[in-house]
């Protein structure tokens, strides 16, 4: 796993600010310029859109984005005087000819895909949900509706569930990228209240948190502690709550705001985050919240 976050700091971090640059210094044609500003706009867009940003810091990504826009405008005056074509027979230009147009058709291809998750793709109508926490700003690791942005979309029951942290001040959810204490995670110990009104179906609290980023994850209770009401006619499902925090019961009837636990670490997990969908007869729907379908790096500020 911490292998897996040293290769994520390289692709959102590293790769971006290469690219970046290479353009910046691009100086055979106005052609070559023009496949590599192509291309590094298709990485940056990548990034954007399917980029974690929960794991660095937040508002990172619209910086590569102010970033790139600011060297285009100013390796595109410069680049002006430059030939249209560069030496066609040279195997150095056609092999960076080439190298570009293969990572902009790639890049452009995983962009939109994660765009494509931005829209809801299902006949079942929304659930609408009143935001299950407060005082804070919240982003969304995993949401949407493709799995490129949300991995969850792979699973019928769970297709438009959400894993939703919280951001501190600097626009970090924890202090450090992988920290192994759990209260260094701001989203640890958040009180977690009932989205809607609807009777508990389920509660339980018999699971102990365990270490972020390690291998004692429970894949036989993904859940770990957790509760699932009955609203109207659908399911909802918190999931990966704090031991001992689980303040209702199976029969219990509770309204909207009620308190139901704090966030924990519980279960088939990686680090605290709130675990949340809906289903109706086995098939997940999709949440709203105020009537926005959140998705990957969707921010909600309570």
């Amino acid at each position: 796993m911490q292998f897996m976050m040293w290769v994520q700091t390289i692709v959102y971090i590293g790769l971006p600010l290469f690219l970046i640059i290479r353009l910046m210094k691009t100086d055979t044609s106005q052609r070559l310029w023009f496949i590599e500003w192509l291309s590094t706009a298709m990485f940056v867009a990548f990034i954007f859109v399917l980029g974690p940003w929960h794991i660095f810091i937040y508002y990172l990504r619209y910086v590569w984005v102010v970033f790139f826009i600011i060297v285009s405008i100013l390796s595109f005056r410069r680049i002006r005087k430059l030939p249209v074509k560069g030496p066609e027979k040279d195997k150095g230009y056609k092999f960076s000819m080439t190298v570009s147009i293969v990572l902009a058709v790639y890049f452009g291809y995983l962009a939109a895909g994660g765009l494509s998750g931005y829209a809801v793709k299902s006949e079942h109508e929304s659930v609408e949900l009143e935001f299950p926490m407060e005082e804070g700003v919240f982003a969304v690791g995993h949401g949407g509706s493709d799995p490129s942005i949300n991995y969850h979309n792979a699973h019928l029951s769970q297709q438009y569930a959400y894993d939703i942290l919280q951001l501190n001040g600097f626009g970090l959810r924890a202090f450090g990228i992988t920290p192994s204490n759990l209260d260094q995670y701001k989203i640890y110990e958040a009180a977690l209240y009932s989205p809607c009104s609807g009777e508990v179906l389920e509660a339980v609290d018999e699971y102990e948190d365990i270490s972020p980023l390690q291998s004692e994850s429970d894949p036989e209770e993904p859940a770990g502690n957790h509760v699932i009401l009955s609203c109207e006619d659908t399911e909802i499902h918190i999931a990966h709550m704090k031991p001992g925090t689980v303040e209702v019961e199976q029969g219990d009837v509770v309204n909207t705001g009620a308190q139901l636990g704090e966030v924990g670490n519980t279960g088939n997990t990686t680090e605290p985050h709130l675990h949340i969908h809906a289903e109706r007869e086995g098939e997940g729907v999709p949440i709203t919240f105020n009537d926005r379908f959140l998705k990957r790096n969707s921010l909600v500020f309570n």
